[in-house]
């Protein structure tokens, strides 16, 4: 009868496990969409509603501006939290800050508030991607991480892909209040499936540290490599609309379209780009990505016509994306390589990464540009991206386990894997509270 007992627990194990890696996906997933979509939907609808109250154009930026400072702010915090406290209650405060942020741009009118508003939307934005990225690491044994973190990327995709159209719509159709109500009523949706979801945090053992994750190997090209990824997004979102209205005489729907398919791509990419490191090094992932977006960006300078154009940044979004998906993967390494595992405080810092590729590629695309012309621009983005893959090949290795840039691992190859001393033992439990089979 024991015998039977314990025969059953270990059959069931491995499916309770999947269960949980799954529960694990779906909210890191639905997170980062709802977040996405709240973004984008406030995109087209809040600088009309600060513009109409008196806001200056200045005031407008100071109100975008906000967003990334307080998620740059928010980030390193939310890092320490999961770390020591779990998942759960910096995921459910996330969600409870992004209601109260949409809630805030449906009924206030004053610039002040608003700005108040755009601050709380970027904080609860740190801590979803922290916590949600953190999760997703915590429950996906190594060869499955870097899937499992390609459909969470996809799920960021779509809800840019959707939200500004959406958003637009439903002000010019019903009224202004109707996008944020909308998403208020999504965040608090996405806030049930959390608080069922995501099982209570269980803190036995001392956490890791941010201060404990400095010059571990690896790290600093991580996060070179994060920061040019979103840097090969952003760096076109300012310019290329420039460059289809004054060459192509686009209007506005042309541009839509264009950013359109990037986004359909942005969506499509990761979860290949996560089954390729099932057999690929991520290295080798990465530097391709880098070479592909450097082609793009120098076709880019010399096509003409909107649909050479659109499939020209469809080829720099995916790129972008082979780039993205495996530093989330190595990531998950770095913050192993020592117990307990750091995910809160390596998933902090990787956010921080990709905000200031965010940041820094908009202003360097306007200065090139208006200095070198567009062409000029796309030249000075394609150059950063060879020199950014010529140090993932010259160097050979990325993340702490060695994995060269060139060839996969040994457990990648099919060779058997063997355990390193940091790695936690399978079918313990991890600092999210969810067990994680091997």
């Amino acid at each position: 009868m024991e015998f039977n007992r314990k025969e059953r627990a270990r059959k069931e194990r491995p499916r309770k496990e999947r269960a949980s890696g799954t529960a694990a996906l779906t909210v890191a997933s639905l997170g980062l969409a709802t977040d996405a979509l709240v973004y984008g939907m406030a995109v087209p609808v809040l600088p009309k509603l600060a513009s109409d109250h008196g806001t200056r154009p200045l005031g407008v930026g100071l109100m975008f501006a906000v967003y990334a400072g307080a998620l740059v702010a928010a980030t390193p915090v939310a890092g320490l939290w999961v770390d020591r406290k779990g998942n759960r209650r910096p995921l459910l405060a996330g969600v409870l800050g992004l209601v109260a942020a949409t809630l805030l741009f449906a009924f206030v009118r004053d610039p002040a508030l608003l700005v108040v508003a755009r601050g709380l939307q970027g904080a609860a934005a740190g801590v979803v991607w922290t916590a949600g990225l953190a999760l997703v690491a915590a429950t996906h044994a190594p060869r499955e991480r870097g899937k499992a973190m390609g459909i969470a990327l996809s799920s960021f995709a779509i809800g840019t892909l959707v939200g500004p159209p959406l958003g637009g719509l439903l002000a010019d159709w019903l009224d202004p209040r109707a996008p944020f109500l909308l998403a208020a009523a999504v965040a608090l949706a996405d806030g049930v499936a959390r608080w069922f979801l995501v099982p209570p945090d269980t803190v036995r053992e001392r956490r890791g540290r941010l201060a404990e994750i400095r010059g571990r190997r690896g790290l600093a090209r991580v996060v070179v490599l994060t920061a040019t990824g979103a840097a090969l997004i952003a760096f076109l979102e300012p310019v290329l609309p420039l460059h289809l209205f004054t060459t192509e005489n686009a209007g506005s729907g042309a541009v839509g379209v264009v950013f359109g398919v990037a986004g359909v791509v942005a969506a499509v990419a990761p979860p290949l780009a996560g089954t390729a490191l099932r057999r690929v090094a991520p290295g080798t992932v990465a530097a391709a990505g880098c070479l592909l977006a450097a082609a793009a960006m120098l076709a880019l300078g010399a096509l003409h016509g909107v649909v050479p154009i659109a499939v020209g940044l469809a080829l720099v979004t995916f790129g972008a994306s082979m780039v993205l998906t495996p530093t989330v993967t190595v990531m998950s390494e770095i913050a192993e390589a020592g117990q307990p595992p750091a995910y809160g405080s390596v998933y902090a810092l990787y956010t921080l990464a990709y905000t200031g590729g965010l940041t820094v590629a908009p202003l360097g695309a306007g200065w090139s540009m208006q200095s070198l012309g567009f062409g000029g621009a796309t030249r000075v983005a394609a150059g950063v991206a060879v020199a950014v893959a010529l140090l993932l090949l010259v160097r050979g290795r990325l993340g702490p386990g060695g994995v060269s840039a060139g060839a996969p691992s040994d457990a990648e190859a099919g060779a058997p894997a063997t355990a390193s001393p940091a790695d936690p033992p399978a079918n313990t439990e991890t600092p999210s509270g969810i067990h994680r089979s091997a």
